[in-house]
């Protein structure tokens, strides 16, 4: 079993284009550790305004989005850091409530 350095969980993906027209997108995506994160990669992109689909493959690091409007390449960056931080920010400030009771 491969054990996951601490760093490795607090350094937030890095990610850019690497093609990117009116109809899909690809992303190298840097920083990925396991398969939940990519994952919440995937719903990430795909819940972005004028993506048709999305997924993301961990053993690649790559995104592959379907488009079906155009959208900016900022979006996609976006998109992937929220995924990586954001969510699981959230669902640790949740849990750390519920645990005191408020």
């Amino acid at each position: 079993m491969a054990w996951i350095k601490p760093s490795r969980l607090l350094t937030a993906p890095d990610s850019h284009v690497t093609a990117l027209d009116d109809q899909r997108a690809t992303l190298e995506i840097q920083g990925l550790f396991c398969g939940i994160c990519a994952n919440r990669v995937s719903d990430s992109l795909a819940n972005l305004k004028g993506v048709e689909s999305a997924s993301c493959n961990l053993e690649t690091a790559q995104a592959e989005v379907q488009l079906s409007s155009s959208v900016d390449e900022a979006a996609l960056r976006q998109a992937v850091l929220d995924a990586a931080i954001a969510q699981p920010l959230r669902l640790a400030v949740e849990r750390a409530v519920r645990a005191v009771g408020l």
